[in-house]
């Protein structure tokens, strides 16, 4: 009964070992590069009425063959002082 418990607790963990390594960081390419540019607009990041607006113009239009997006360092505006829009 114990050889079979520790070739069990062996095979896991060699298999555990196995996963890890294989999700090991790093590779031999280059590290990729930050891209700065946003298609955000200004106003989505100085307020949350503005952002609150960009995001209902990217979800109303829901093209297929639209260009993607490109956010960068964009972080939207949020507000804890701002009513609730009633519109979402």
């Amino acid at each position: 009964m114990k050889s079979n418990t520790w070739r069990r607790n062996a095979a896991s963990l060699a298999a555990s070992s196995l996963l890890l390594s294989a999700c090991g960081g790093g590779g031999s390419g280059p590290a990729p590069v930050a891209d700065n540019g946003t298609d955000v607009p200004q106003s989505a990041m100085t307020s949350s009425a503005g952002a609150i607006a960009f995001m209902k113009g990217v979800a109303a239009s829901s093209s297929d063959t639209a260009e993607p997006l490109r956010v960068g360092d964009a972080v939207l505006a949020t507000s804890d002082t701002d009513e609730p829009d009633p519109g979402i």
